[in-house]
């Protein structure tokens, strides 16, 4: 594959989408319908994006885009070079900005202008958002209900997460791809999951010792002697799984399907999950002896072995937990993730 700069890519992605945006200029976007049949005839632009709540009618290309839930969404537009009008302040793992050090960058490098910023502590703000006057309000990552779709909808025409995914559930790959049936650019959408999963793959191929090797991935709770596990469809099992390794197969066995993305293991049991790594954040560098100390998570054949990372800097956790094309990308690029991995597994 060719290389290209990451400045060089995103310029690149910025203009062939504000090409999409121009072509695609009609007559706006229509709000959602909930049947099959439109209730308005259609324009020669007109097309309609499906998600949990029914689809949504554009005629024409959003160009002033309004997001919530800062986890993914923001930056899978920044990802196909669209800086979003107004975007939720991030408050955990945020920079002095109230936003994030990947998606700054991007920015920086796509020379747009900083969205408007509004506070989501409680929520949508509502109010916040009509003020902006969007002309689509994207959401595909998040626990969106019904309520708030239509809240959000007499605001403007809303693109929610995919039909079938439960909350938190959307993948950075299907929450690109939402935000690309929303400018009408699918295949757009798909190059860019291509380019950063050649990115990902690239950096893999740098620490084989990785591949094959079992993990676990979640939180471990001292006070309630517990750990929570996360599925194999969470954040960071996909990111270690992208990186060629395997969930556990305890996970993998006692999943059930009303996990939404952890499964809570008690402290009694975590010495029959075996793996190679265990990968967990927490909240200070006292956490990794608290562990390690524990009577109950000690057992844990893995963290018996040190084959324990516990991730304790909010920005790499919030990198990790809302994995982006962006954020998986500065992962890869300004931490030592992998490194310390690397080393974890070796402990096996």
């Amino acid at each position: 594959m060719t290389q290209i700069s990451r400045s060089a890519f995103l310029k690149a992605t910025a203009a062939t989408a504000l090409t999409g945006l121009l072509a695609a200029c009609s007559t706006g976007a229509k709000n959602q319908e909930s049947g099959s049949s439109a209730t308005e005839s259609l324009t020669a632009n007109t097309y309609f994006v499906t998600h949990a709540f029914g689809r949504t009618r554009f005629d024409s290309v959003p160009q002033k885009i309004a997001v919530v839930n800062y986890w993914k969404n923001p930056d899978a537009l920044l990802a196909l070079g669209v800086v979003p009008a107004g975007v939720p302040t991030v408050s955990y793992g945020a920079n002095d900005q109230g936003s994030t050090d990947w998606f700054d960058q991007a920015l920086a490098e796509l020379g747009g202008d900083a969205p408007v910023r509004y506070d989501e502590t409680d929520g949508p703000d509502y109010e916040a958002l009509a003020k902006l006057s969007p002309d689509a309000i994207f959401s595909a990552y998040g626990d969106m209900t019904q309520e708030v779709y239509d809240r959000l909808s007499a605001i403007a025409p809303v693109v929610a997460m995919p039909e079938g995914v439960g909350a938190f559930a959307t993948s950075w790959e299907d929450t690109v791809r939402q935000a690309a049936a929303m400018l009408n650019t699918p295949s757009r959408g798909e190059e860019i999951i291509k380019t950063y999963q050649e990115e990902i793959s690239a950096a893999a191929a740098q620490h084989p010792n990785l591949a094959g090797k079992t993990f676990v991935a979640g939180m471990f709770d001292l006070d309630a002697q517990s750990l929570s596990a996360y599925v194999a469809s969470d954040s960071r099992s996909l990111f270690l799984t992208s990186l060629g390794m395997e969930i556990a197969p305890y996970i993998k066995d006692n999943a059930s399907d009303q996990d939404a993305f952890f499964m809570s293991i008690s402290g009694e049991l975590v010495n029959q999950v075996e793996s190679d790594l265990v990968w967990a954040w927490g909240t200070s560098d006292e956490d990794v002896e608290k562990i390690r100390a524990n009577s109950l998570f000690s057992q844990m054949p893995a963290v018996a072995r040190g084959a324990l990372v516990v991730e304790t800097n909010p920005a790499i956790s919030l990198a990790l937990s809302a994995a982006s094309p962006l954020s998986l990308s500065w992962v890869l690029r300004e931490t030592q993730v992998l490194e310390q991995l690397n080393q974890a597994v070796s402990a096996s």
